[in-house]
Formats: structure tokens, C-alpha cells, sequence
């Protein structure tokens, strides 16, 4: 019998519908064992709660990936049926027939919503930055211990067929030994056109390049350095960081931060809200017999690229080779992460071996140092810890 697990989802923003939709999609088109249900919705009043139910259950237009009739499979089995518009958060995690909640407020929320989600009893699903700083997530690994619950950071990417396929060629030693790596989430977000309470200006809500961007060059720096057999150092640190400041607001406009793995290799990840990033390659890995190139964008890349080295450099590969690695037939790939929550839930487990708690500590104070070491207004902004 198919496990399906029951979802409250907080907040009705786009990144929350972008997760809502996905659930719709049916598992068969990446061969899942699990299924979903949205049980209930949580926003900051019933009206735009059930706004955002309503879209679901009728919209015909296309969804957040243009895709026409994305809702079928799901009204048709029942993903929706007796989903509870609630007009607080708080609701949400007290309905009984809630077996996780899926957090998509603004990153100075995150930990404030995640705790009173555990407390109460439910699974947790955050999106990234799991946490404003380290302090307030190790708060939430505690209670989440301590209740026995699950808890993970939604890095989406991480379950991507692409990630698998990049690990596996890298340790396939085919490329031979990596020397360094870099790892690039620029977009021109064009911050001078939107209002002070957009969420990349606004530092109430952790604006700026950093918190947003920066999980993502983060993802591919722990897939290919971190996770890599050849590594032995459990704990990478930030060993230079720069931020510009958007003086607007006193947010960071843009980052750049070197991470050393003893021993092994470094990276250089760097985010940019007020510049388009290279579509060719959001990340390039460098190896003793060539190079990997990873197709822009860093949140969901479909392809990359063997590079052979420039002829007059050492490198056995000659012919430079593409690879192609769709990310889904249907939806936007935001399925498999709900997918490995099911699993995880259905088997007992209270974090996730292929993103754990460890690993999420770890890319947490990368942006803490960063952030720290900055000029920016949240340099020194307090935790809510205890709150």
C-alpha cells in the first residue's frame, strides 16, 4: 500500500505554490513509492488561504513551470480533497490530520515558524536558508531531537537526477583527482525597480543576495567537494569573504566566499542579485583530466559539460562530451525533495541521509562568517533563539 503523507503548508507565496503544485504530479513520472495530500493551508488570513486552494483546485492556466493540466492526475486522486483554509499559522500545526509542515516564509521567519511547527507535534520541511544563524537551527535540531521528529532543510537540487549523475562521474575517477571549484548564483534581480518591502531589499525579511542566493553555489560545493570520498575534513570554513552592500537598504548586493576542505580542495562560491550569471556554466570543477562545466541555473541545471584542457595542458580527455539530465517529465522538480520526506516519515527516520543535519549546519555558518565578516545592516542582527 502507498504511503501518502499529509501536508500543511504556511505562507502562499510563490515558492509555496511552486511546492503546492508539485505535489499534484504523478509520481509515476519518477517512479515514486510515496504520494501526497495537502490536508491544510495556513496564510494570514482564510480568504487568501483559500485563494491559494482555489488556484489549485481550478486554475486552467499554466503552472509556475508553464505547464498546461499540471493539476489533473493530482484533483483526479484526490491530493486536495478537504484541504483547511486557516487564517493563522498556528491552526495549521494544530490539525490533527497534518503529518508535516512545509515552511515557505521569508528566512527571518524560518526559525520562529519551524519551532512552533515542532512543538506542536508536526514534521518540518524549511525552505533555505534553513535558518537566519547557526544558533537559531541548532535550537530547532534540539527540539526536533528531543520530540523525535523530522527535520529538513528543503534543498531541492540536492534530488535532482543531475546531482546524482555529477557525484557518480566525479567518483568515478574518470576525471581524476579534483583540484578547486567554483560556483556562481548571479541574476539580475534589478533591486532599484522594486519597493522596500521586497524580500531581496527588505533586510526585515534577510534581503540581499546572500541568505537568498547563497544555498544554492553552497549545494554544489558539498555534492562535489564535501560528499566526495577523497575528502577527510568534516568540518570546511570560510577562509576569505567579501560583500558588497546595496546601500539602499544596507543589504549585500553581492558575495563572494572561499570555503577549504583540508587537505582536498577549495571553492570559491559567490552570489549576485544585480547581475546576470553565465549560462553556460553556474559552476566549474576542476579536475586533473578536465574540467565539468554545470549549465546555468544553479537551482535546477538539466546539463553539464565534460571540458577537455586547453592543448598545451596536461588532461587525457580530448573530446569535450555533454550530458543531458531533465530534471522531471512533469513539474518542476520540487517532488523529489517531498518525496524523501514521505519516505523518511514512512520509515521512522528523523532527518534525511542524502541532506542531514550536519550538512546544513555546515553551508549555515558558511553564510554566518560571510555575513559576519560584512558591512551590511544584518552583520550584527540578533537570533531569535529562546523567542
Amino acid at each position: 500500500m502507498t504511503f501518502t503523507l499529509r501536508w500543511g503548508i504556511i505562507a502562499t507565496g510563490g515558492i509555496s505554490t511552486k511546492f503546492a503544485e508539485d505535489l499534484f504530479i504523478d509520481p509515476a513520472t519518477r517512479e515514486s513509492d510515496v504520494a501526497h495530500k495537502i490536508a491544510a493551508v495556513g496564510s494570514r488570513s482564510v480568504a487568501s488561504a483559500q485563494k491559494f486552494i482555489d488556484r489549485l483546485q481550478s486554475n486552467p492556466s499554466p503552472n509556475q513551470w508553464g505547464e498546461v493540466g499540471w493539476n489533473a492526475w493530482g484533483l483526479e486522486h484526490g491530493v486536495l480533497d478537504g484541504a483547511k483554509a486557516y487564517g493563522s499559522y498556528d491552526e495549521v500545526f494544530a490539525d490533527a490530520n497534518v503529518d508535516a509542515v512545509y515552511i515557505g516564509t521569508p528566512h527571518t521567519f524560518h526559525h520562529a515558524n519551524a519551532k512552533a511547527a515542532l512543538l506542536a507535534g508536526k514534521h518540518v520541511l524549511c525552505e533555505k536558508p534553513f535558518t537566519f544563524d547557526l544558533e537559531e537551527l541548532d535550537e530547532l535540531i534540539k527540539i526536533a531531537k528531543e520530540k523525535n521528529l523530522f527535520l529538513m532543510e528543503a534543498v531541492w537540487t540536492r534530488f535532482h537526477p543531475i546531482a546524482y549523475a555529477l557525484q557518480d562521474l566525479l567518483k568515478s575517477g574518470r576525471l581524476g583527482k579534483i583540484k578547486r571549484m567554483s560556483a556562481d548564483f548571479s541574476m539580475n534581480f534589478e533591486p532599484d525597480t522594486r519597493p522596500d518591502s521586497n524580500r531581496m531589499v527588505d533586510p526585515e525579511q534577510g534581503g540581499g543576495s546572500l541568505l537568498d542566493q547563497g544555498p544554492y553555489p553552497s549545494v554544489w560545493a558539498m555534492l562535489a567537494l564535501h560528499q566526495h570520498p577523497d575528502n577527510t575534513d568534516s568540518d570546511p570554513r570560510v577562509v576569505a569573504s567579501y560583500q558588497k552592500v546595496y546601500e539602499r537598504s544596507g543589504v549585500d548586493a553581492a558575495s563572494t566566499w572561499v570555503v577549504s576542505w583540508k587537505d582536498f580542495a577549495d571553492a570559491t562560491l559567490v552570489t549576485d542579485m544585480t547581475a546576470s550569471g553565465f549560462n553556460d556554466a553556474c559552476a566549474v570543477i576542476t579536475c586533473e583530466e578536465a574540467d565539468v562545466a554545470l549549465a546555468y541555473p544553479p537551482w535546477r541545471p538539466e546539463r553539464f559539460t565534460i571540458v577537455p584542457h586547453a592543448s598545451f595542458e596536461p588532461g587525457s580527455i580530448k573530446e569535450r562530451e555533454t550530458n543531458e539530465f531533465p530534471a522531471t517529465k512533469a513539474g518542476g522538480g520540487m517532488h523529489y525533495e517531498a518525496d524523501e520526506v514521505a519516505r523518511c516519515i514512512r520509515d521512522g527516520k528523523t532527518e534525511s541521509e542524502r541532506m542531514p543535519l550536519a550538512e546544513s549546519r555546515i553551508t549555515q555558518r558558511w553564510l554566518d562568517d560571510v555575513r559576519k565578516a560584512g558591512g551590511t545592516v544584518l552583520k550584527d542582527r540578533k537570533s531569535t533563539v529562546g523567542q
